[in-house]
């Protein structure tokens, strides 16, 4: 058997495999960042779509070399950036009016691309795509960790009351040096419908986790508070 046959479409296939591990590796980076966050997509997922996309992307470009006449190498590549929208929009929950998961989704789509890019032949391009959307998720992050460091700095904070007095919303003002809040919703939980508040503010209040145990365990009327980032 003429083994040769395996590589006549196609005669750098060494070239193509490293693109596909280039494709694994940068995927695992981005990945690795998310699940630092507990996020919903962790490294496998990362990993898996960026190796997807630029197989697809190779199979788009160099798979029907052997075709008498012109074809449309463009048709694959074009269905990898619809058909991500499903595995992102799986990324994303809605609850009480608050999104969740945005960043990851848009990462999962960005992974794609960073796949679609390297599977083309454009490993720089990949790779480089790879360290600016790390500096965005890291750095970007950097404001939230560092809050407690940095009394100028504001931050948004959602938190969930139960309230039986209006003396608890003027209390909880004073705890956060607030004066107004960003969004205000009330709505029951329970089979006894037990009244809630739902809060979101700006504050420049330490917000560590130890500081926010430390408040929600004072106050037992604060059911959850929790540092919101995109």
């Amino acid at each position: 058997m003429d083994l040769n046959i395996l590589n006549d479409a196609y005669p750098d296939i060494w070239k193509l495999i490293v693109r596909l591990l280039c494709a694994v590796v940068c995927g695992l980076i981005i990945g690795s960042e998310r699940k630092a966050r507990s996020k919903e997509a962790g490294p496998r997922t990362h990993a898996i779509v960026c190796f997807a996309s630029a197989l697809m992307m190779i199979i788009s470009k160099y798979a029907f070399t052997d075709i008498n006449g012109s074809y449309d190498v463009e048709r694959i590549a074009a269905q990898i950036v619809t058909g991500i929208g499903f595995l992102g929009a799986g990324m994303i929950f809605y609850k009480r009016d608050i999104i969740q998961g945005l960043t990851t989704a848009a990462g999962i789509w960005a992974t794609a691309g960073i796949g679609m890019a390297i599977g083309s032949g454009m490993i720089i391009i990949g790779i480089v795509s790879t360290v600016i959307i790390l500096l965005i998720q890291v750095f970007l992050h950097i404001r939230v960790i560092n809050k407690s460091n940095n009394p100028n700095m504001s931050v948004t904070m959602k938190a969930i009351l139960k309230i039986e007095n209006n003396s608890d919303i003027e209390e909880f003002k004073e705890i956060f040096g607030i004066n107004t809040f960003l969004k205000y919703r009330t709505f029951t939980t329970g089979s006894t419908n037990q009244p809630r508040i739902e809060l979101e503010f700006h504050t420049k209040k330490d917000c560590s986790p130890e500081s926010i145990y430390e408040i929600t365990f004072n106050h037992p009327y604060i059911v959850s508070l929790e540092v919101l980032e995109d």
